[in-house]
């Protein structure tokens, strides 16, 4: 067992392999020669009925093509009006006048179909009008007066006959065996029984649907025959004997409840198996000789022993790609640890297997994951202590003392008059009110656009008519929630930075939009805008903002990156600002966060 132990994995996995396949080869071969040949017996059967049942649905096929044709024929204008011409004629050079103007319309309905050997018309008294592709045609076989009277008593119950295959009379190099398929030209529109059409087919054409089934391995042996009810072989793929009084074949086969079993058939025993059209009421008979059966049992006995000692074979092949399956994934780990250890922390292993790799591989995972979640943990720590730096500067001042003051002076203002300053102390109020909330609690679209009312109001009493503020927002987007202070400090951008210098005309236009789930906010204002150096960076600053790296624009007053950065911490990455500018055009900021509802109450409660 120590000296197992010591050796080597593809050795081991080589011998043990081998011990394996040589005993399962040998009960293979054992079982087979027990029970192999029931068994192929039975695949015979199991394949020779799909063979019949698909022959026969092909031949089902092929004469509903000939049906199609021959009802074309039937109801063809110039056959119709043939014939009726025929019923009108008073002497027999007016009956074959007829004829001549047949044969043209007959020899366009069968050149085009080569499985087609002539077409036969038939008047009510007998009289035959035909188109064959034989040269030099003997003399047809014409229906009697009987059997055109039994025709029609056979058609008011089936729309055709068929007419058992019989070789039609031609020179020698020119005979075929044919099927005749018959059918009733009825008078358009009433219907009335005005002659009948003989398509008759070369039973040849069979050959041509035989070689399309998908039976290639045993074509070669197999007799494929159709046989009528009475035991006559309409067809026999590679005989010559088909119609003739010798071609006769045991009717009493069809009358059993079993469709397969053994046969003697000229000479020679076979395993049969048959099929019945219900439409063309033929019996599609497949016979396969049982000597084929015999060599094809010995022939894959001889492909268990070759595949025997082909496993053996490849058994080193086996165990050395099975090892190197083994080594692969741990090569693709040792990878991607050589490039965490350079700071890509975005390595990970997709090897979801349950054995040892798949589990070493998703402890691998959680390792990265926590290695992840502390670097983010220390991100946070950070921005809370800016967070908590800003909050100590905003305690030196009481909020709460400002805003009682602010509303004092509002009404002493109005005691004394001074509308003016108690408007500007009461929009100033409302700012500080808005202010003491809570800056991570959501509000609605709503309360942040009344807030900007309050900052807009004080911003007038400063510019007068020199500026104005438009707001195009659907109704049903005022209760959309939204981070408060996100939109008001970019309309400070705006007359801060864009409309601080212009006399007289400037705009600031609040839109939003929804664009599936997401709310798109815009800022657009007609001032002087920003030239492409500085544009250049503030937009650069944005595309490529960190949690280490949270610097605000001083310039310009109010961050637009510490916005950016607070829609992102709290919505993700995909959202956040985006900023357009043209020298003396303007600026447009365009503010993206996804759309989430606030029930009517709930922003009651918030506040």
């Amino acid at each position: 067992m120590r000296r197992w132990n010591d050796r080597m994995l593809k050795t081991k996995m080589f011998i043990s392999f081998s011990i394996v396949s040589l005993f399962i080869v040998g009960i293979t071969c054992m079982i087979f020669y027990f029970t192999n040949r029931d068994d192929i017996k039975n695949q015979t059967f199991s394949l020779s009925k799909i063979i019949s049942r698909q022959f026969s649905e092909m031949i089902d096929l092929y004469m509903h093509n000939i049906e199609e044709l021959s009802l074309a024929i039937s109801i063809d204008p110039a056959i119709q009006g043939n014939l009726f011409d025929f019923y009108k004629a008073s002497n027999p050079i007016e009956k074959e006048t007829v004829g001549f103007r047949l044969n043209p319309v007959l020899f366009n309905f069968s050149y085009p179909k080569s499985y087609v050997q002539s077409i036969s018309i038939y008047t009510l008294d007998g009289h035959l009008y035909q188109y064959s592709k034989i040269d030099k045609p003997k003399p047809p076989i014409t229906f009697t007066n009987e059997e055109l009277r039994s025709f029609t008593e056979v058609f008011s119950s089936k729309p055709f006959i068929l007419i058992p295959s019989y070789k039609e009379e031609a020179p020698e190099e020119q005979s075929a065996n044919v099927v005749s398929f018959v059918r009733k030209i009825t008078k358009i529109p009433t219907q009335t029984i005005i002659g009948f059409v003989s398509t008759n087919i070369n039973v040849n054409a069979f050959n041509m649907i035989l070689t399309n089934t998908k039976a290639s391995e045993i074509e070669n042996s197999m007799h494929v025959l159709i046989i009528s009810d009475e035991g006559q072989v309409i067809f026999e793929n590679g005989s010559h004997l088909m119609g003739s009084s010798r071609s006769v074949f045991d009717a009493s086969l069809f009358k059993r409840s079993i469709s397969e079993g053994e046969l003697k058939w000229k000479d020679t025993q076979y395993l049969y198996t048959f099929e019945k059209s219900g439409y063309t009421g033929w019996n599609t008979v497949i016979l396969i000789p049982k000597n084929v059966i015999l060599l094809k049992q010995k022939r894959i006995q001889d492909i268990v022993v070759i595949v025997g000692m082909i496993t053996m074979l490849l058994i080193a092949v086996v165990s050395y790609i099975l090892s190197h399956q083994i080594m692969l994934p741990l090569n693709n780990m040792m990878r991607k640890m050589s490039r965490v250890e350079l700071g890509d922390f975005n390595q990970r292993m997709e090897y979801t297997g349950k054995n040892e790799i798949g589990r070493l591989s998703r402890m691998y995972n959680l390792m990265l994951d926590s290695i992840s979640r502390l670097i983010h943990e220390v991100y946070e720590s950070k921005l809370a202590e800016k967070n908590a730096q800003l909050s100590a500067l905003h305690a030196q001042i009481n909020p709460h003392f400002l805003f009682n003051t602010l509303n004092t002076m509002k009404s002493i203002s109005r005691l004394r008059g001074i509308e003016e300053v108690a408007e500007i102390s009461e929009s100033l109020a409302g700012l500080f009110q808005y202010s003491m909330r809570n800056l991570h609690q959501p509000v609605t679209l709503h309360d942040e656009i009344e807030h900007i009312g309050n900052y807009f109001k004080i911003q007038q009493h400063r510019f007068g008519n020199r500026l104005e503020l438009h707001f195009d927002i659907p109704a049903e987007l005022l209760h959309a929630s939204i981070l408060k202070l996100t939109i008001q400090p970019l309309v400070e951008n705006a007359v801060n930075h864009g409309l601080r210098r212009m006399k007289a005309g400037g705009s600031i236009a609040v839109r939003a939009f929804r664009h599936g789930g997401e709310l798109t906010i815009t800022v657009t204002d007609n001032g002087e805008g920003i030239n492409k150096l500085k544009w250049t960076h503030l937009h650069d600053t944005l595309e490529h903002s960190n949690a280490l790296n949270h610097i605000q624009d001083v310039k310009h007053g109010i961050g637009l990156l510490n916005i950016h950065q607070r829609i992102q911490l709290f919505y993700g990455k995909q959202y956040g600002l985006r900023l357009y500018s043209k020298p003396v055009e303007g600026t447009t900021v365009t503010l993206v966060i996804p759309f989430i509802a606030v029930k009517q109450g709930e922003d009651e409660i918030a506040q």
